[in-house]
């Protein structure tokens, strides 16, 4: 008993390092990073040094949520107000240039749901109005909602997306659990009290001291942590700051600093980076507006909000309408070798499987040569591990193409690199490989530096290493594998094998069973994938044209399209007049629209076998699975640079199955 109990400890023991640094590289977007100013127990102030006199007309100011203070308490207050107007000036003025774009929406909001429109300082303290923070107990988004809280009410977070940094949604996500805390306690301390420390822990706090007052249970640090005793201090000091900005010497807010955003409704699927080159905009400046999608790629398995400037709503429309007119910006093509499984895609891209199924729905468990399987890049185009696996033109003269090796039984990266005079880092890091070892049979490596002209001979040749004469052998036919993938793995003829094993069909064979290989065959290549008479499956849906009703958005405060009082969340982010009080008869704010059905993705269309035109003319070539431009170019003769100027494509494009190319012929 204790021999398996040691034994089970050891397994933990081994596998957890690994699931953590498998946990780390999912989530880097979700590092801690919250300001120093904000993590815990960090504040170390000094006694406050005398009060200047603009400082104690801020620190007399009333505020809409009464707060009635003793002077004990009062210290408190002045000791964040000094720390937040000296020691940490230039942070607050960060804080302050950070927060204009969202202020006029969060004051709509809180108008929205009856809230003191003080609220509108809790972001300050919280993540000084930082959307992407996250906390080291794991919170995040500009609210700092923890997983379960946000989940509670309705915020998302999931490999797709975390929409704790979306600050639309988080904003009226965080106005109900205000209100909520508020009608609980039924005290603006203790409510905010409650919403660091969490109403449970505050609920207990006040049956077990009997007390009902937050500050007198804030002298007790037995019952509190000294962050959750110094939070409404510091929310009062903060406060009083952003009330009196001028006085204190701060550059007053810009009310109308942000952009009027439109919401569009994003079909799953949608490749995200492709379009924000529609809208003319790059990825980060996208994601910038659009930070709660952790990949370049929206949720296949549902529909999501977008946020884009007003004046490229239109653009946006039309390629949602049309998205085959961009290139995949987001997505990348990966062509299934012989020996491929869902696992070691996943090991090779960094992608969940459940992701990459998700992707790929109308992929089957079994994976076959004739498919391709979208990958979605990271929302950090930088961090992602997935290597560009089409054939790319190297760096040689026109008519010459990357020479690719493709990775042979008995194999090696540094087999591979001796063969082609190529140093063996290099070679990993031209392909994205970080470790040798999740190279699979059938894998197309780039040898870099080296190229092959279009007609075939290689510029210049390879060193070729002395051949090992071929040795009889046999391997065991696995469960969903085919003589074919068999053949073509370990390069001998269909034929040969079948006869070898006294095969009169390839259904004869069952998985177990021992196969002899017969002599490979001489000089010859490995043979392609069989070519698919239709697209490839797994392709992401097809997008139908969106039909989403203009947001209007008015200036103090924005007004938008009302939708009950969910609806603060239409999330048209209106510009402000300066200072100016919201109208509590206006509409502040719309709902969200975003539906979250679960919409079956279109297959893509299918396309005939191609044909060679005949000489002179032009003609509509329809992209096939594991198409492009350089083997289309191959395949009609013609300049691949050419193929791209006739179809004002650039040398990044990534086709798609079902993509329409022109092709001019002399």
């Amino acid at each position: 008993m204790r021999s398996s109990v040691r034994a089970l400890l050891i397994l933990c023991l081994v596998l957890l390092p690994a699931c953590a640094k498998k946990y780390q590289a999912d989530n880097q977007d979700m590092k801690p990073n919250l300001d120093p100013e904000l993590s815990q127990d960090f504040l170390k102030i000094k006694r406050p040094r005398p009060l200047t006199e603009q400082e104690k007309k801020a620190l007399a100011s009333k505020t809409d949520i009464p707060f009635n203070l003793d002077v004990r308490e009062t210290e408190d207050v002045q000791m964040f107000l000094t720390y937040f107007t000296q020691e940490r000036r230039d942070t607050m003025q960060r804080w302050l240039e950070r927060a204009a774009p969202h202020l006029p929406y969060i004051r709509a909001v809180l108008a929205t749901y009856k809230l003191p429109p003080d609220i509108i300082a809790l972001p300050f303290i919280e993540s000084g109005y930082n959307t992407m923070a996250y906390s080291p107990a794991g919170a995040g988004g500009m609210w700092q909602f923890m997983p379960a809280t946000g989940r509670r009410f309705n915020l998302t977070v999931d490999w797709w997306v975390d929409e704790r940094r979306n600050p639309y949604l988080a904003t009226v996500a965080a106005a109900k659990y205000l209100s909520e805390l508020n009608n609980m306690f039924n005290d603006w301390n203790l409510a905010l009290a409650a919403y660091n420390c969490g109403e449970g822990k505050m609920s207990r706090v006040i049956s077990q001291s009997g007390q009902n007052d937050f500050f007198d249970i804030a002298k007790n640090p037995a019952l509190l942590k000294q962050e959750t005793r110094h939070y409404v201090p510091k929310f009062l000091a903060v406060l009083k700051i952003f009330k009196n900005l001028e006085a204190l010497g701060f550059t007053p807010v810009k009310w109308d600093a942000g952009q009027v955003l439109e919401e569009v409704t994003l079909p799953g699927g949608t490749d995200l980076a492709a379009l924000s080159e529609a809208c003319g905009m790059n990825w980060e400046e996208f994601h910038k507006l659009n930070p709660g999608f952790r990949r370049q790629v929206s949720p296949p398995d549902r529909e999501s909000p977008g946020y884009v400037p007003v004046e490229k709503k239109q653009l946006a429309l039309n390629y949602l309408a049309n998205p085959s007119c961009i290139a995949n910006r987001g997505i990348r093509s990966y062509p299934v070798a012989a020996s491929d499984t869902w696992w070691n895609i996943s090991k090779r891209t960094g992608v969940p499987v459940a992701a990459l199924r998700q992707m790929n729905p109308s992929c089957g468990d079994a994976l076959t040569p004739d498919q391709t399987v979208y990958v979605p890049l990271d929302g950090s185009a930088q961090d992602t591990a997935l290597a560009d696996l089409d054939e790319k033109p190297g760096k040689g003269s026109e008519g010459q193409r990357a020479l690719v090796h493709r990775y042979q039984r008995g194999d090696s990266l540094a087999s591979i690199a001796k063969k082609y005079g190529v140093n063996k880092t290099e070679l990993m890091r031209a392909n994205g490989i970080k470790n040798e070892k999740y190279v699979s049979l059938g894998t197309s490596l780039t040898i870099p530096g080296k190229f092959v002209a279009v007609g075939g001979a290689a510029c210049p040749p390879p060193v070729v290493a002395a051949q090992q004469p071929e040795q009889p052998r046999s391997v065991e036919l696995k469960k969903g594998q085919t003589l074919q993938q068999v053949a073509q793995t370990y390069k001998v003829d269909l034929k040969a094998l079948m006869a070898a094993n006294g095969l009169k069909s390839e259904k004869d064979a069952k998985p177990g069973r021992k196969l002899v290989l017969p002599v490979p065959l001489a000089a010859a290549p490995a043979p392609a994938p069989a070519q698919a008479q239709a697209q490839a499956k797994g392709a992401p849906a097809a997008h139908a044209e969106q039909k989403a009703a203009p947001a209007q958005a008015q200036a103090s405060p924005p007004k938008q399209e009302a939708k009950g009082k969910d609806a603060a969340a239409q999330h048209a982010r209106a510009q402000a007049q300066a200072q100016a009080k919201p109208d509590p008869k206006a509409p502040a704010a719309v709902a969200a629209t975003s539906a979250k059905g679960q919409p079956a993705p279109a297959k893509p269309a299918e396309h005939a076998e191609q044909k060679k035109p005949a000489s002179g003319g032009t003609q509509l070539y329809s992209v096939g699975s594991g198409d492009t431009v350089w083997s289309i170019a191959r395949k009609f003769k013609v300049d691949p640079h050419a193929l791209l100027a006739w179809n004002n494509l650039d040398k990044s494009v990534q086709l798609k199955p079902g993509d329409k190319l022109t092709i001019k012929t002399q």
